[in-house]
């Protein structure tokens, strides 16, 4: 009995191990042909939303938040990040959707390119991930306005693109006093 179950033990192993190898050549060649990119997910106001790993320069904890008078509403204000001034943007106030408010989860996530940096706050961090180019659809119905100006589009599980292009050269998120 003890040989029996040995050996189907060890067939089980076997067929785990092949169905790894399959999996991870999947997952490479996807990666070969830029079907895929790396983004972060996190939630605001209930909703899913991603963003292109290229772009993001750090994640954040919101620790403390310094307003700043005469600034937009969408503006929640700026952090001290290792002695460099990062401003705050509340996507939930520019997008127009409810606020719960700031949490223990709530993580800044830092935006930058050659031309702007910001950071943009995140009610909770959900994790990192993979999203296939094709998977991306058109914007849902629901999401109109300003929303809907700043989506690459939704993936078919409901995560909401964000354009990280647009929100890094909109002149919207500069601020001339």
């Amino acid at each position: 009995m003890k040989t029996e179950s040995a050996h189907a033990e060890s067939a089980n192993e076997k067929i785990l191990q092949i169905r790894a190898r399959k999996l991870a050549q999947s997952r490479a060649d996807e990666n070969k042909n830029g079907d895929t990119f790396s983004v972060v997910e996190f939630r605001i106001a209930h909703e899913t939303y991603a963003l292109r790993l290229q772009r993001i320069r750090i994640i954040h904890p919101l620790k403390e938040l310094t307003f700043i008078p005469g600034t937009p509403d969408f503006i929640k204000g700026v952090i001290n990040l290792r002695g460099e001034i990062i401003s705050v943007i509340d996507l939930k106030v520019f997008f127009d959707l409810p606020d719960q408010g700031n949490t223990r989860l709530s993580q800044v996530i830092i935006l930058t390119s050659d031309q702007m940096e910001f950071g943009i706050l995140a009610d909770e961090i959900l994790g990192v991930g993979e999203i296939l180019k094709n998977d991306i659809r058109a914007s849902l119905p629901t999401l109109t306005g300003i929303r809907a100006d700043y989506l690459k589009g939704v993936t078919s599980n409901g995560v909401v693109v964000l354009d990280d292009e647009k929100l890094l050269t909109d002149e919207k998120m500069c601020i001339n006093l």
